[in-house]
């Protein structure tokens, strides 16, 4: 049985389940909501990307699991098994790596060795190529197969250079444990049409303003401010693709104070606009 094949009965079928050529990959995502699972051992090295939803926890026993936290990233190693607990509604994904003789997965490996146990890590850039190329072969039957497989040599080579110590952020365990953020990252997921200042979350994780930025910061790898906007992107593309709500709907459903405010950010984010975002959904 292949490793997919494991992750997938403990978690279920993957809503998107594709194999990607240039560094041999197959890309499986996941949204689920389940209390728990576990996972026997893994045959391969395993990218597993936290997207969106509530905080998990992984561990081969109680006493040694980490938190898992939206935006954070992991590498499991061949002959990692684990036990997972789910606090509510979680999208994962899942990249498995089908050639360990490729040179930049030999040289993932070789950073991995050096460690004593899977490094936890948010970065921007491995977070927005996976949800790129995972967008990207959803969205359409003949995926472009160049942009697919470019994301996926970005993803890889970003997270290299996120354990080389040259870019993004390792979340030190006690980070991880910040229980009582996870409260806030859920009001954060069912408000988004809400203000959410800096001065509410904080009432909300009962520290003060100063000190709910500084942990924010470390657990997630990035502003409460920066947080909120990339959900906010998230919802407005979703409801584009799949509802027929007008734009000004879809930008004060999702927060923003005007639709030329939400279009601005929309195109920064995504390269394109809103209204261009949801006829390519259609083509």
């Amino acid at each position: 049985m292949h490793t997919w094949d494991r992750i997938s009965n403990a978690l279920g079928e993957p809503v998107t389940s594709v194999e990607i050529g240039g560094v041999p990959l197959r890309a499986e995502r996941y949204i689920f909501q389940l209390g728990g699972c576990e996972v026997p051992p893994l045959d391969s090295m395993v990218l597993a990307c936290h997207l969106g939803g509530a905080r998990a926890t992984a561990g081969r026993s109680p006493g040694r699991s980490f938190d898992f936290l939206a935006g954070a990233a992991t590498v499991f190693q061949p002959g990692f098994a684990s036990r997972w607990s789910f606090f509510g509604a979680i999208d994962m994904a899942m990249f498995h790596f089908l050639d360990p003789e490729h040179e930049m997965v030999r040289h993932l490996q070789r950073l991995l060795a050096a460690r004593a146990k899977s490094p936890m890590f948010s970065d921007p850039l491995v977070h927005a190529a996976a949800q790129q190329l995972l967008a990207e072969v959803s969205r359409t039957s003949t995926p472009n197969t160049g942009f697919v497989e470019r994301a996926c040599s970005l993803m890889i080579e970003q997270a290299c250079r996120v354990l080389e110590g040259k870019t993004g952020r390792h979340l030190p365990p006690d980070a991880l444990q910040l229980g009582r953020l996870q409260g806030v990252l859920e009001w954060i997921g069912q408000n988004l049409s809400s203000e959410l200042s800096n001065a509410e979350l904080a009432e909300r994780a009962g520290v003060s303003e100063s000190h709910f930025r500084r942990i924010f910061q470390e657990a997630m790898g990035m502003t409460p401010h920066r947080y909120v906007l990339r959900l906010r992107l998230e919802r407005v593309h979703e409801l584009l693709t799949r509802t027929s709500f007008s734009i000004a709907r879809v930008a004060a459903q999702c927060g923003f104070n005007s639709q030329s405010h939400m279009t601005a950010c929309f195109a920064a984010a995504y390269g394109i606009t809103p209204a261009r975002a949801r006829q390519q959904a259609r083509s």
